[in-house]
């Protein structure tokens, strides 16, 4: 209940309450069920690096990383496209 909005306000509250490991579950979920949604990459890009930040473990970090970096490119992708929309 609450949809897509309520889920990832969900997950960025886990997040800033230091439960990361949730809080990437639930945008890894959000992603999976809308993969379009730039709203959720976005969540997923700054969920990812907040536990990339928290990670000792390097190889943890680099899995971290390239999520964060996966969903971030879907946001800029989607910003460049806006842009190019607003200039025609």
């Amino acid at each position: 209940a609450g949809g897509l909005d309520a889920y990832l306000a969900r997950a960025r509250e886990l997040a800033d309450a230091g439960d990361l490991r949730l809080a990437c579950h639930l945008v890894e979920t959000a992603v999976q069920a809308e993969p379009e949604s730039i709203e959720a990459h976005g969540a997923r890009a700054e969920v990812y690096a907040a536990r990339r930040a928290a990670e000792s473990s390097l190889m943890s970090k680099g899995i971290f990383a390239a999520a964060a970096r996966e969903s971030a490119a879907v946001v800029s992708a989607a910003d460049e496209a806006t842009q190019d929309d607003a200039s025609r």
